[in-house]
């Protein structure tokens, strides 16, 4: 075990020779391997239901839909759900005297957790009136028994302009607890909620008014909270049109944005929601007819919407699609890819499809593609194929571009976050058809959060199916890049948190790049137990153990066994055992520490601040006053702050001064 004075001080002039040059001994490697360790192929899994609702939780996911009396589902990964059973056996009397016992169901529950409890708002109607009413039931544990009924919320009846139903429940930046809900009539409602008892605030009765359409459908709304402002999400027009009726269906997702809970909401080119605005992120496209009846919902490290579909191939049945919210860097939000069973990885019949001329931008069946589907005829050069994806850790990647060429060599324009070039794409001598090795890499370095990748027309002609996006791992991985994971969390310092029996996901690791055998993690607030780093999921082969010491507060490196053999993309796990308390892993390092270079950086042994090179920034690991000057003494910036950004600084040696100390580092841009 080694004290850690700086975590990432590296030696770039030996490890970094800039991206592309690098790449290429990569891509030989890679394209002497046809095995993918992770399975590219993805299949929709098809599960049935309306107007969802989850919450996330230390164990995984909670689910509820409409029409089963709030059976109660569960999964760890979002797409393999788990019957638990029906929470209510029968209509809570009080809604059946509000609705005239014109009601045989429940509807649109919203599962939440506050109040140190879950709790799950549900609605019921007399269908086609706003004689509807919402109610409120809670339970210590998300499991089918225990839950207790609270009674009614909030109603409405012939004397209301809005109806009482599809409730969605929200935390401002104050702390307080909103309910929006609303279908129809005069649109969407909000009121505050006491979050002791989970009803109506009595220090606030106004019953606010946040988007209509003057008699046009609206309903199911969501609010979410991200960088300061809100969102409201809602689902216009014709829902729950099925059979020989599908091509009625006229459902979408539309959005709006404010700074403030209580509005007032403007779309993107400006239009109050009030007075019939909102941007439309989704509608029909291909087999997935009406996209709406969505609710967003945070996750550990992202925002997702989980809403219901009609699918054509099922013969208009309600299918449940999660996804990612991308945000752009003005923080508007698009819709990302369902989740298929890969974080990484980008269909391209889900992508954003705008045809410059009908005809163009096909979603077309191939028993050879993901999915079963891709897009053809990417044919004009204003039809664009457009890829939100969140990711998690900055740094470079591989982009595994999978497509069919049945003539003559083509190009795409390709652009990642605005930065153009035009890609080539040799024959594959067949349209439709992508067997494993039909695919291209295209190097990139991709940012932490939303990225977007846009397909145009180049040279010719070409399909496409899907992009995977492959981590290149040179010397650490942080903690916080994970994917996904249990019983883990991202503290207010964005640490990595893991309690006992959790594990984080790692997906598309390049093993190829890691040149070292020697492995070690830096962790503080360990107390025993072992943390292991497995391939291909949480109980798969363990490449290395570390045995965690009693650390307390301090960041300590702990040397781990060496790493296994590695080859090919794998998907890596961390879990952890044994350990008493909540252990924080900042890095997992690949090769030797450098402990006399360490001890050079820097003067203060317990010191924890370092440079990140794939942030491009020097952590300081608490807020001061710091001086930076270049390798000759001069001053470039001074300023107060924990961070220190160095992406327009040059390539060279720093030397900073901060807090009483002094810290060296060699700065290299990507």
């Amino acid at each position: 075990m080694m004290k850690i004075p700086d975590t990432n001080t590296y030696n770039f002039n030996e490890l970094h020779h800039g991206l592309r040059s690098w790449c290429v001994s990569l891509l030989l490697l890679l394209t002497t391997q046809v095995a993918y360790t992770a399975d590219w192929y993805a299949k929709d899994n098809c599960f049935g239901g309306h107007d969802p609702s989850i919450v996330r939780y230390e164990d995984g996911y909670a689910l509820m839909v409409t029409n089963n009396m709030l059976t109660l589902y569960t999964s760890e990964d979002a797409i393999n759900w788990n019957a638990l059973g029906r929470t209510l056996s029968s209509i809570p009397n009080w809604l059946k005297t509000v609705t005239n016992n014109q009601i045989e169901d429940i509807w649109a529950p919203d599962l939440n957790y506050f109040g140190n409890q879950f709790r799950v708002y549900y609605t019921g109607s007399a269908f086609g009136k706003n004689t509807s009413g919402i109610g409120l039931m809670t339970n210590n544990h998300p499991t089918k028994d225990g839950w207790t009924d609270m009674g009614e919320v909030v109603r409405s009846g012939s004397g209301n302009n809005y109806n009482a139903i599809d409730a969605d429940v929200v935390k401002d930046l104050n702390n307080n607890y909103w309910m929006v809900f609303g279908s129809w009539w005069d649109g969407i409602r909000m009121i505050r909620l006491d979050e002791s008892t989970g009803k109506q605030s009595s220090s606030d009765n106004t019953v606010y008014r946040l988007a209509s359409r003057n008699g046009s459908g609206i309903e199911g709304p969501s609010l979410i909270e991200h960088n300061g402002q809100y969102f409201l999400f809602t689902a216009w027009d014709v829902c729950c049109k099925m059979g020989s009726e599908l091509n009625q269906n006229t459902y979408k997702t539309a959005m709006g944005r404010s700074d403030n809970i209580t509005g007032p909401y403007v779309d993107r080119s400006g239009k109050a929601l009030t007075n019939g605005g909102g941007t439309i992120l989704m509608e029909r496209y291909g087999r997935y007819y009406g996209p709406g009846g969505g609710e967003a919902f945070k996750d550990l490290n992202r925002i997702r919407f989980v809403h219901h579909y009609y699918n054509s191939k099922s013969n208009g049945a309600p299918t449940l699609h999660v996804r990612d919210i991308v945000f752009t860097e003005d923080n508007w939000p698009e819709m990302g890819q369902p989740f298929l069973g890969r974080h990484l990885s980008a269909e391209a019949e889900h992508g954003i499809l705008t045809r410059g001329v009908s005809g163009d931008l096909v979603i077309t069946e191939s028993n050879t593609s993901s999915n079963g589907e891709y897009v053809a005829y990417i044919n004009t050069s204003k039809s664009s194929v457009r890829l939100p994806i969140n990711i998690m850790q900055e740094g470079d990647y591989l982009l595994r571009y999978r497509y069919a060429n049945g003539g003559e060599d083509a190009t795409h324009n390709i652009s990642i976050n605005g930065e153009n070039r035009e890609i080539e794409l040799p024959s594959t001598g067949a349209w439709g058809t992508f067997p494993e090795n039909s695919f291209i890499y295209i190097p990139a370095h991709l940012k932490r959060g939303g990225n977007f990748i846009e397909v145009r027309v180049g040279k010719n002609f070409s399909e496409l199916d899907r992009i995977d996006f492959l981590r290149i791992i040179r010397d650490s991985l942080p903690g916080n890049g994970f994917d996904n994971g249990m019983r883990i969390r991202l503290n207010e310092k964005d640490e990595l948190c893991m309690k006992e029996g959790g594990w984080a996901l790692f997906e598309n690791v390049i093993t190829d790049s890691i040149v070292s055998s020697d492995l070690s993690v830096i962790v503080k607030n360990a107390n025993g137990g072992k943390l292991n780093i497995r391939s291909g999921s949480k109980n798969g082969t363990i490449l290395s153990s570390c045995d965690l010491p009693k650390s307390g507060e301090e960041w300590v490196e702990v040397e781990c066994t060496p790493l296994s053999a590695l080859s090919g993309i794998q998907d890596l796990y961390i879990t952890i055992s044994g350990n008493t308390d909540e252990l924080i892993l900042r890095n997992i390092k690949f090769g030797k520490g450098s402990s006399s270079q360490l001890q050079e950086s820097h003067s203060e042994e317990n010191s924890i601040a370092y440079y990140d090179q794939m942030l491009q920034r020097v952590d300081l690991g608490e807020s001061c006053q710091w001086t930076l000057y270049d390798i000759h003494g001069n001053v470039i910036s001074n300023g107060k702050g924990q961070y220190i950004e160095m992406k327009n600084e040059r390539n060279g040696v720093y030397i900073i001064k901060f807090c009483d100390e002094v810290l060296k580092i060699t700065h290299c841009q990507p």
